[in-house]
């Protein structure tokens, strides 16, 4: 990354950064942070993954996705870069510096750039950023950051330079210490956010996102002038996270779209699907093969009268004959489906009024295409 960087004459310099870590809540936590800073009249650069439908939507620009022709003159800019350099970047390293790039070109004051996969090692781990948040932390991708919190802590930590103002909405105190023992290493001012905030975003957990990113703009207001009390409260109140805990009415049925690929996520939502679905439910489940599948099983699968399960990113997806063996071996009545617009249209031919649709974002991303261009027929139909 460093050398690419460098034969693009070091474009992530152009603007403040600010990363955020963690296992899970790190999307929603940038979102609502990024669109604070918009509200604040700041030019805000917002990079996430994965993409749900469009891959323009890991690069945005004041809360929009950025422009066709600024995505092919950031690309041809990185071609030449990596020319120069004799690098070839992976995938996921491409998508980096093209955010590096465009937020660049697009002359934007301030990045807000979620981590990959850790953060240590991360491509993203190559600024010198303002603010470090980290988000709650689970056991995920334990065979590349090890199998402790403690452990999974450290490579996230790694994010932490010199200058940034270091916040976590951890409360698990050996991850807190390790976090806390980065931070003082470089005399940095260390927060821990224990507190809940109001939000659009649907789950009690999301609160806890949110009180992250808005105690990270009050920090950050010596550094970020424009940030006041009024633009805070109205960012966070616009925030908008497609395919997490999204809510769609069709056909007398409530269908909700998430994502929850690993146990610590499950159980967060667990909550939520209890005070919110009421039964008799109905999940439509798909998930890659390197998650703990038996953990978000034993834990959502007993809350369904039915599971109905696909694959959404075949190569990499759980077969779905595996997982509706796993959920009848939990007493669940289960049917394998692998097409998931079959599965979605086999949903809402069910008799269960509560559907969940979820595990990986892959499949909550073709969820949201799928009921978009519905919508969109049925309004066609009604034109």
């Amino acid at each position: 990354m460093r050398a690419v960087l460098r034969a693009l004459r070091h474009p992530e310099r152009a603007y403040d950064s600010i990363v955020v870590a963690g296992t899970n809540g790190k999307g929603s936590t940038s979102a609502t942070l990024s669109s604070i800073l918009v509200e604040s009249g700041y030019a805000t650069g917002l990079y996430t993954s994965p993409h749900l439908v469009d891959i323009r939507e890991r690069w945005m620009i004041n809360g929009r996705k950025i422009e066709p022709d600024l995505l092919e003159r950031s690309i041809e800019i990185l071609r030449r870069g990596v020319a120069r350099s004799g690098i070839t970047p992976t995938y996921f390293e491409a998508l980096t510096l093209i955010a590096f790039i465009a937020f660049r070109e697009a002359r934007c004051e301030v990045a807000v750039l979620e981590v990959g996969m850790g953060g240590r090692l991360d491509a993203t781990n190559v600024v010198r950023p303002i603010a470090a948040l980290i988000t709650s932390i689970g056991l995920d991708h334990t065979e590349f950051l090890g199998r402790t919190p403690r452990k999974i802590a450290a490579e996230k930590a790694g994010i932490i330079h010199r200058g940034a103002i270091v916040l976590t909405s951890n409360t698990d105190s050996p991850v807190v210490d390790v976090i806390r023992r980065r931070a003082e290493k470089f005399g940095n001012r260390f927060v821990t956010v224990d507190g809940e905030h109001p939000t659009p975003l649907a789950g009690d957990f999301q609160r806890r996102n949110v009180a992250l990113a808005v105690r990270a703009a009050e920090e950050l207001r010596p550094i970020l002038p424009r940030i006041t009390p009024e633009s805070i409260a109205r960012g966070a109140a616009q925030t908008c996270w497609r395919g997490r805990l999204e809510r769609i009415a069709i056909d007398g049925k409530a269908i909700w779209i998430d994502g929850f690929h690993n146990g610590h996520a499950a159980a967060a939502i667990a909550p939520f699907i209890e005070q919110n679905l009421p039964p008799p439910r109905l999940l439509v489940f798909g998930i890659m093969r390197d998650k703990h599948i038996e953990e978000v099983a034993k834990r959502l699968f007993p809350l369904f009268e039915r599971i109905i399960a696909t694959e959404p990113y075949p190569p990499r997806s759980a077969a779905a004959a595996d997982l509706a063996a796993l959920a009848r071996g939990q007493g669940v009545e289960a049917i394998a489906e692998p097409d998931p617009a079959r599965a979605f249209a086999r949903a809402l031919r069910s008799p269960q009024r509560s559907i969940l649709i979820g595990g990986s974002l892959y499949l909550a991303g073709a969820a949201i295409d799928y009921f978009d261009s519905q919508r969109e027929q049925s309004d066609h139909n009604h034109d």
